[in-house]
């Protein structure tokens, strides 16, 4: 047993908490001696096989490498709450291993010497830019959180700083300290909508069509080569007792359902009309939802994850958290999240096997940074391979799209990693620029390598090309929100700007990615009919990455009036800017100021899209009205600067 410094409390040391952990299912059934080592026994390592044991108090399966990362995170949380209470940074109370230990060591590889390592710390104790709103007319103790990686707390930063300078905006109130109000009061029509006569074949087809090459190439849950058998047990079915259908029936007759309601949502875009067909389908479908859910079975896991898609257009018509985190768990239980050298599992298993896994993933981690909540699946389990080979030459357009959705898949792995450093700690790491600029090459290695995939003489226009467009903008703005906040703290202020924060810079790359990520979205938005561009979904996750668009837009606006901080450029690629070299033989590269004579139609397109989000979802008109005063009342002052 261990006393903690800072809580004075007992706690099991970690050495004793691997003690604990029984023999490895491998090594019981090998009869050999099992070892305690994390994140897999020395046996299994050797073997190359997954570590896994049998706990009796949940019932199922686990992973060492599981418990291995719940002692990191339980690492890292001893570590901020001890230097949050004063304490000093003891590395016994880190888990072995621990990645922030070796966080730590690179940020000190990282010309950080011990001195400065300790102010790097003292600062980041006192900034968290994680936010918490209340919720208007319901219990005082009941509150939303929101992690410094969404577009909210951007906005909350944005609208202080605009305050600062320009006074109270008449629209939002006055910021009064770390607690917001959110209205979460906005009614949403649900009622229950009169079943219509069944629908033709031809319009369950073109539905169906529609959502095979747009949604269904992004997530790649559903089998195409089942999809006629499936459509004709729905049309036999519809109408009648569906409730009590049982078996592959029930299954058949809610993928099909759940395919139109998607698809209709999707439509309803150009057609708005299909917003009530959308929830026809889905009231349809929920009948035999139970059914289809309730067994531990690959297409149970289908099941939930078609519910996830609607609810992504429909946010008040299910939990969606609480979906996700059924799906994420199911899958580990179907242990699709690994490889496991099952020699009779057939290719068209296996790829379907990874095509929902990575679907999954790509879902569960971009909503986790929409909330700033960290995953329900732990890179440390993950094995399972991406469902297409991403070295291989294309073979026609149609994998030539299917690859481009498996490299966006391993970029959503790339932010993933950078989540955990970045957002997921309790304080807000100061990190050095060159952690910043390692992250954006990383990027733009990425995107050199889809680029070549694009540029073969066959390509076309598809889901993949246009999820890479959208993934690597977006992932630029997530990477620099961080210095975004800072700067906007930091000069919210009318006096000099303190002392200790020389380290804050405007990263020019977020403003060029987000209206890249402006223009993106105006073109889904203004897309005719049955062209790629307008099957494009749009859900709650494209709402935030618009709104992260804008915020970070008028965020460059309101640093640029200021004029107190340096504006910075994160790529290593200089040559376009111009260098001088002080007298010690430093190279300074001069970053020349962004162009703002387009702001005005630039920030014109930002309004319409968040007209068109506020009349699809109408708890988001706060955002609206926000950009809406601010466009007003600041771009005006730049135009007079």
């Amino acid at each position: 047993m261990e006393e903690t410094a800072a809580t004075g409390t007992t706690a099991i040391s970690e050495a004793e908490l691997t003690r604990l952990l029984p023999t490895c299912q491998r090594c019981r059934r090998l009869r050999r001696k099992c070892d305690t080592q994390l994140p897999a026994c020395r046996l299994c390592q050797k073997g190359k096989a997954e570590c896994t044991f049998f706990d009796h108090a949940l019932q199922q399966t686990l992973p060492r490498s599981y418990v291995h990362s719940l002692l990191n995170r339980l690492g890292r949380l001893r570590a901020v709450q001890i230097t949050i209470n004063g304490g000093t940074l003891d590395q016994s109370a880190i888990a072995p291993g621990n990645n922030y230990s070796s966080h730590v060591r690179n940020i000190s590889s990282a010309s950080l010497d011990l001195q400065q390592q300790q102010d790097w710390r003292a600062r980041s104790n006192k900034v968290s830019f994680d936010k918490h709103f209340a919720l208007e007319d319901a219990n005082p103790t009941c509150w939303q959180f929101f992690g410094s990686s969404s577009a909210y707390s951007l906005a909350v930063e944005v609208l202080v700083a605009a305050q600062a300078r320009f006074g109270k905006l008449t629209h939002p109130e006055n910021y009064a300290g770390p607690e917001f109000k959110l209205n979460l009061n906005i009614p949403e029509s649900l009622e229950h909508h009169e079943f219509r006569p069944c629908p033709p074949r031809e319009e369950v087809e073109m539905l169906v069509n529609l959502y095979t090459r747009s949604s269904n190439v992004i997530n790649g849950y559903s089998d195409n080569a089942d999809i006629a058998a499936e459509i004709d047990t729905y049309l036999r079915h519809q109408g009648s007792a569906v409730k009590y259908l049982t078996g592959l029936e029930a299954h058949q007759f809610f993928r099909i359902a759940m395919i139109c309601a998607i698809a209709s949502s999707n439509k309803s875009r150009q057609q708005p009309h299909y917003a009530t067909e959308s929830f026809n389908y889905y009231v349809e479908a929920l009948q035999c939802a139970e059914e289809v859910t309730s067994d531990i079975s690959i297409e149970a896991l289908q099941s939930l994850l078609l519910l996830v898609l609607y609810v992504f257009s429909y946010p008040r018509r299910g939990d969606v958290w609480k979906l996700l985190d059924y799906a994420c768990r199911l899958s580990v239980e179907l242990n699709i999240h690994c490889e496991t050298g099952d020699e009779y599992e057939d290719e068209k298993s296996r790829q379907r096997r990874r095509s929902i896994f990575w679907g999954l993933y790509s879902l569960e981690r971009t909503f986790g940074q929409h909330l700033g909540r960290p995953s329900d699946l732990p890179e440390e389990i993950i094995t399972a391979e991406y469902p297409a080979n991403l070295t291989a030459g294309p073979v026609d357009p149609s994998y030539t799209q299917y690859m481009l959705v498996s490299h966006y898949y391993r970029l959503i792995y790339l932010r993933s990693e950078i989540f955990r450093v970045l957002y997921l700690p309790a304080v807000a790491p100061d990190l050095p620029r060159s952690w910043y600029e390692d992250r954006f090459e990383d990027f733009h290695v990425w995107r050199n390598e889809v680029a070549h995939i694009i540029a073969a003489p066959d390509h076309i226009l598809g889901m993949g090309t246009m999820q890479c467009e959208m993934g690597f903008n977006t992932s630029i703005n997530f990477l620099c929100q961080p210095l975004l906040l800072r700067a906007l703290a930091a000069t919210k202020d009318a006096d000099a700007i303190p002392s200790q924060s020389q380290e804050l810079v405007i990263p020019r790359e977020s403003y060029d990615a987000a209206v890249k990520s402006i223009e993106f979205y105006d073109r889904i938005f203004h897309a005719p009919e049955g062209t790629p561009e307008g099957d494009y979904p749009v859900t709650i996750v494209s709402a935030h990455y618009i709104h992260q668009a804008t915020l970070t837009i008028m965020a460059h606006v309101l640093l640029a009036l200021d004029g107190r901080l340096p504006l910075v450029t994160l790529s290593r690629d200089v040559e376009q800017f111009s260098r001088t070299v002080d007298q010690e033989g430093n190279v300074h590269v001069e970053v020349p100021p962004i162009d703002f004579s387009n702001i005005y139609d630039i920030s014109e397109a930002c309004l319409n899209l968040l007209n068109h989000l506020a009349n699809r979802w109408s708890g988001m008109v706060g955002i609206l009205d926000l950009y809406k005063e601010m466009h007003e009342k600041v771009l005006p002052a730049l135009a007079e600067r």
